[in-house]
């Protein structure tokens, strides 16, 4: 835990936390290498941006869960409120419930998780005037859109924090690389801030200098230098998110046109890791097309099917079949009883189906929808443990994993 009272502040963490509240735009991102000082300087930030706000309204955190809100977040908070600034903080981890009084305020909040597809469920209908995003990447697409929506008073502020992922994630690709492209738009409502380990002056130079040593390639630029870079190695280097992917606005005027002539589905199944179900299809011209996704932890076959008959009636179209991991028969067996599917359980070799993946993706005959972002994420971290490998690593594979059932059942049996 940290003695704030014996902190050091380098040039920009200064700069970041002497920033008036109101001078920030409606959402500000704080990002880079690991301890590099992300989160505690927007945890140093909370009490202006409080006073700003007022009370009245509802001040929400987030995390890929309660429990990473906690360890990331309240553990600092706590401390930093109660034994440096004398306020109280009470937490109800039941029920996410949390009251910070602070300077003779009361402030009502909330702690949530945001990592799951069915988050959004908790914060639809109320409105907030400050949301705090710890590890935004981690969250659920869905439920980002919709915690911004929720910021609707005139005072209201996000922050959030963030290691770098792929270049290829959705938070790089709609908010970051725009502003660093100097887009108005996005700049009018967007901040962007970047850390690397130098910047926390709290942090040794021999502790620099041995992470330093740790890591080389890819994965030193991001966690030393805090850079979003696709890592090496990678098992399907030549996607390309200019070339592979399209609006989703743009594939269902192709599916109203009756362009896509099948659908059919993988399914790649798991529990703490993600459950994942890909609606595929393909036109008489042989393009592939990844159009839907369902990607979420304890999730068993009855949301399978929930999800299943729930885009069939969306999309107005009969998907064909489903080809599905093994490794689980009776979860198979239920959506064989339970939805009008032929169900296979065909799991093909690795080498193999990645082999016929990669040569759609060569040849460009696969689009991704851009609504599939844990896919398009998995584009860009499946990788070999190095040149030598044959199969990739077991990691960011359960999306990539789903696609090769689907794609292989289709390719090998027409």
């Amino acid at each position: 835990m940290i003695k704030w009272e014996n902190s050091k502040y380098g040039p920009k963490t200064r700069k970041f936390l002497s920033k008036p509240p109101q001078d920030f735009p409606l959402f500000t991102l704080l990002d880079g290498a690991v301890r590099s000082g992300k989160t505690l300087n927007i945890i140093q930030k909370i009490p202006q941006i409080f006073e700003f706000t007022g009370s009245e309204y509802l001040k929400v955190f987030s995390g890929y869960s309660r429990n990473s809100v906690k360890n990331n977040v309240l553990t600092e908070l706590k401390p930093f409120i109660e034994n440096y600034l004398g306020g109280t903080v009470k937490y109800n981890a039941s029920t996410g419930e949390m009251e910070i009084k602070l300077f003779g305020k009361h402030y009502d909040c909330y702690v949530t998780g945001g990592g799951k597809s069915d988050s959004v469920n908790a914060i639809q209908g109320s409105t907030w005037d400050f949301w705090y995003a710890n590890e935004l990447p981690r969250h659920n697409y869905a439920f980002y859109n919709m915690a911004l929506s929720r910021l609707t008073p005139e005072c209201a502020r996000a922050f959030a924090d963030s290691n770098p992922e792929s270049s290829n994630h959705w938070l790089y690709q709609e908010k970051i690389l725009p502003y660093l492209n100097g887009d108005e738009k996005v700049r009018e409502i967007f901040e962007y801030w970047h850390f690397t380990m130098h910047d926390n002056a709290n942090l040794s130079d021999v502790f620099i200098q041995n992470q330093e040593k740790l890591y080389k390639g890819a994965f030193k630029k991001r966690k030393i230098d805090g850079l979003w870079v696709i890592a090496e190695g990678l098992v399907y280097d030549t996607f390309s998110l200019d070339k592979h992917t399209i609006s989703d606005y743009a594939l269902a005027e192709k599916i109203r046109n009756n362009e896509i002539t099948e659908y059919f589905l993988g399914v790649d199944w798991g529990w703490n890791h993600p459950t994942v179900c890909l609606l595929l299809g393909a036109d008489c011209s042989g393009l592939c097309y990844v159009i839907d996704e369902l990607c979420s932890v304890k999730i068993d076959a009855d949301g399978v099917i929930k999800w299943i008959n729930q885009k069939q009636n969306e999309y107005g179209k009969f998907f064909s079949y489903a080809n599905c991991d093994n490794a689980r028969p009776e979860q198979n067996e239920k959506l064989r009883r339970y939805t009008n599917l032929v169900i296979y359980e065909e799991k093909p070799k690795v080498e193999d189906s990645i082999s016929l993946v990669r040569s759609l993706i060569n040849y460009d005959r696969l689009i991704v929808s851009n609504k599939c972002m844990h896919t398009l994420d998995e584009f860009g971290l499946y990788r070999y443990a190095d040149e030598n490998a044959d199969c990739p690593l077991k990691c960011n594979d359960d999306c990539m994993d789903a696609l090769r059932y689907g794609l292989y059942r289709h390719l090998t049996q027409r």
